[in-house]
């Protein structure tokens, strides 16, 4: 299989993720409904995951679960919107 030219090496997947994960506290204490939170994140995550190669799949995922079981823990499972979780990100 040959890599898509719009894929990013780990060193620019990490860069990613590492501004995402500094984004979420800031992020999470101005939401004006936690709702809007699952949305917005999903298309963040869908952004970095789209530019993965396969072999980096299951460690962008990886790194996603970290950022949320590690920012989310106050989120209500009632904002939880199944159908709009194309990342596979949400918590169980």
């Amino acid at each position: 299989m040959v890599p898509r030219a719009d894929m990013k090496p780990r060193a620019q997947l990490d860069a990613e993720l590492d501004r995402l994960a500094a984004m979420m506290p800031h992020w999470l204490q101005h939401l004006r409904h936690e709702a809007q939170f699952w949305p917005q994140f999903n298309a963040l995550a869908k952004e970095i995951l789209d530019q993965a190669a396969d072999e980096d799949m299951q460690y962008v995922r990886g790194r996603l679960d970290f950022m949320l079981k590690t920012h989310t823990c106050g989120l209500p499972v009632a904002a939880i919107n199944t159908d709009a979780d194309p990342a596979g990100c949400q918590p169980m």
